[in-house]
């Protein structure tokens, strides 16, 4: 656990200590309703081959075999680059709620690494991954383990120093490149 945070300069000369502080998280509001994979407002004209607004109706990647190897490698980036466009949506919302984390731990004067915590994402990722047919290992790397966890915890930090705390900063590994 670390030391309360102190905000000096509020309001009225008001000190902030620990869980009184006057901060929350905004999260951005571009990972939106209205403009999600495959909303035809503000700027989406890509054209994506199924519904990205329902993710039962992604199709098996079987769809792509094809005897022209030129076809079948066009076919699967085509869904690729859908699938990481929902991933992307996605992920930039799970920011979001790792704002909101990080907020809330940096006002009860806890660390925002918690590597207890970055297991359980991790294993549960994999978990979740293998049940759908992954490995184990790739579900551990979209879980966080490595960059995943470190970016949303930069994340978190730089959202801590704009919103409430410029001096704040908290150190931790940078487990991948």
């Amino acid at each position: 656990m670390r030391a309360p945070a102190i905000i000096w300069g509020l309001p009225l000369g008001v000190v902030a200590v620990g869980s009184n502080l006057p901060c929350h998280f905004k999260p951005s509001p571009n990972a939106t309703a209205e403009n999600h994979p495959g909303a035809h407002k503000h700027g989406h004209t890509e054209s994506f081959p199924y519904n990205l607004n329902r993710l039962s109706e992604v199709p098996v990647a079987t769809i792509c075999t094809s005897n022209n190897g030129t076809e079948e490698l066009a076919c699967a980036r085509k869904y690729i680059d859908a699938i990481d466009e929902q991933l992307a949506f996605l992920y930039a919302r799970r920011l979001g709620y790792a704002g909101v984390a990080g907020h809330s731990k940096h006002r009860a004067g806890n660390d925002l690494n918690d590597p207890s915590r970055n297991e359980q994402v991790s294993e549960g990722m994999a978990q979740r991954v293998l049940k759908y047919g992954g490995s184990l290992d790739a579900g551990r790397v979209m879980g966080g383990e490595g960059c995943q966890i470190y970016a949303s915890l930069e994340y978190e930090v730089a959202n801590i120093q704009e919103a409430c705390d410029p001096d704040f900063n908290e150190e931790f590994p940078r487990p991948c490149n």
